[in-house]
């Protein structure tokens, strides 16, 4: 007997639709009416083009279509029912339609015994595909990997080191503020994880200068994903403070801690497990509409997404001030005991993108400020514990991100310029707001990650590093100006990120209120009725998928 699929043909699943050209002749290959009994049926499969059409066929492929496990395939992939598996729904590759798959190639696994599968209802005569439970005849629509009864068998699969990070759920609707976090270990729990990607091998080859960046799996925990970021044994001393740092966060739009451990004997070494973000990252999305450029008309990020971005990660930075979140907050107040911390390298790829924990939402990705490596607390150069290159004033940070005042005019001019900020110079709250601005532009603007430096009079001799580093490459963008297609409120929000001076810049808590100001006279205060992102912003992962 033959299967029932639905191919994926279109580039926007969300917006597809049985009328479609494009997919009419692998229908024909793959669906039958039901029930179906012999493989002949599928050559003579009615034309879904034509005015006549079978409506329990159409209303088969309709709940295909609106599957959201669908809806989180990556492109090349599609969905089929199993006609010979109790109308089960499975998973294939367009390139390879032959092959069933039962596991999602992004999503995972389903727990034991649940099933997704092709339900009827006569009585409408229609169809959904729900999550079921034979052994114990339960449907349901919604995803049974992130139920309490999952999570907490998680916790039951894995060493006690790992039970807290094994069975927290960061997207359920609960105070992040109170969620619990695993301590911080003093041995090796590396043998615990399977690497699913290697990201950096930790041996240069990638820039980093870390002992490596893997996405792994929890063995037992079939289908939840972390990032691993290894140290090598001389920076043990600062991965202490970067894990301690990371794990005191509670923010939705800050790196979520999982677990770490720390060895500091004769053979120092560490690790520290946090979030993964499904989506890429801000840095990949700008490059995919500077793709379409020259385009037209050209696409442009919604303005509703722009500002979505800008306001979590401008209440990211608030929090990392003062310990609470702002956004929407009049009254918070920030706790006595909370030290102020700056990030000192926000830009486009350390903000990564995280899909909701509802299967097939349509609302936008979380963004996430992550990368703490470079992060410090925020204390008086005469405090002693003052962090050594704020002390010193060397240069640390994302060149191209760095504000005005941190830079030298019109360029370095010998090595010292290079390695040091001009005298009395150092990162403070205000440039990290000039770079979250300068990220938004970039975003907005969807032409360059680079978009908000002018390079072409870049002298001759010196390198665009090196260059990037002085005022003149960014008094010639200065006041950085978006597309005329976005509103004048948001135009203004950016302008005020970016202030050239910055007395007359604030920092983040100081612009919160004014932000949501300028969000609301946009109209864009809410994600109602939003445009979606186009699909080729992103790309899912498949590291679920078989060979």
């Amino acid at each position: 007997m033959s299967s029932g699929c639905l191919p994926c043909e279109v580039a926007h699943k969300k917006e597809i639709t049985l009328a479609l050209c494009g997919i009419i002749s692998i229908i024909k290959q793959h669906t039958l009416p039901y029930p179906a009994t012999s493989t002949q049926v599928a050559s003579n499969t009615i034309n879904i083009m034509s005015a006549t059409i079978d409506p329990v066929q159409r209303a088969r492929e309709d709940a295909l279509a609106e599957c959201p496990e669908y809806l989180s395939l990556p492109v090349e992939w599609s969905i089929g029912i199993d006609h010979e598996a109790g109308d089960r729904v499975y998973f294939f590759r367009d390139a390879r339609a032959d092959e069933k798959h039962y596991t999602h190639p992004s999503l995972g696994p389903l727990p034991s015994p649940w099933i997704l599968k092709l339900i009827p209802n006569p009585l409408k005569n229609t169809f959904q595909i729900l999550y079921y439970d034979p052994k114990n005849r339960i449907k349901s629509r919604k995803d049974p990997r992130f139920l309490d009864k999952t999570l907490l068998q998680h916790s039951k699969n894995v060493p006690k080191d790992l039970w807290i990070a094994a069975s927290s759920q960061r997207n359920k609707n609960l105070d992040i503020s109170q969620m619990k976090r695993q301590p911080i270990g003093n041995k090796d729990i590396r043998g615990y994880f399977e690497i699913m990607k290697v990201l950096d091998p930790g041996d240069g080859s990638k820039g980093g200068m870390n002992g490596g960046v893997f996405v792994v799996r929890v063995k037992g925990v079939p289908n939840k994903l972390y990032i691993e970021k290894r140290f090598k044994a001389n920076q043990v001393g600062m991965a202490k403070d970067e894990i301690k740092m990371i794990r005191r966060l509670n923010h939705a739009a800050l790196t979520c801690y999982s677990v770490a451990y720390i060895i500091e004997d004769r053979n120092p070494a560490a690790s520290v497990w946090i979030e993964f973000c499904d989506r890429g990252d801000l840095d990949g999305l700008i490059r995919e509409f500077a793709k379409r450029k020259h385009v037209s008309p050209r696409p442009l990020p919604p303005e509703a997404f722009v500002w979505h971005a800008f306001g979590g990660l401008l209440d990211g930075l608030a929090y990392l001030q003062t310990g609470v979140g702002h956004l929407h907050n009049p009254y918070a107040r920030a706790p006595p005991d909370w030290m102020p911390i700056l990030h000192r390298d926000m830009k486009p790829d350390n903000v990564l993108l995280r899909s909701r924990s509802t299967v097939g939402s349509n609302k936008y990705f979380y963004c996430v400020l992550s990368d703490f490596g470079l992060a410090c607390e925020d204390r008086r150069i005469t405090d002693p514990s003052c962090d050594r290159f704020q002390r010193e004033g060397s240069k640390i940070g994302t060149m191209p991100y760095i504000a005005p005042e941190l830079c030298y005019s019109p360029y370095p001019q010998n090595a010292q310029q290079l390695n040091y900020f001009p005298p009395g110079a150092i990162n403070t709250r205000k440039s990290d707001m000039w770079a979250l601005g300068a990220t938004m532009f970039n975003l907005a603007d969807g032409k360059s990650i680079l978009g908000h430096l002018d390079l072409n009079s870049l002298p001759k001799g010196m390198s665009g590093n090196d260059y990037m580093q002085g005022t003149e490459c960014r008094k010639l963008t200065d006041p950085l100006t978006i597309p005329t297609s976005y509103s004048p409120q948001l135009k203004e929000a950016i302008r005020r990120a970016t202030a050239w001076n910055p007395r007359d810049r604030p920092d983040a808590v100081g612009f919160v209120r004014k932000f949501e100001q300028l969000q609301k006279a946009a109209g864009f205060d809410t994600q109602r009725k939003a445009p979606p992102l186009p699909e080729w912003v992103t790309k899912q992962h498949q590291y679920f998928a078989p060979e």
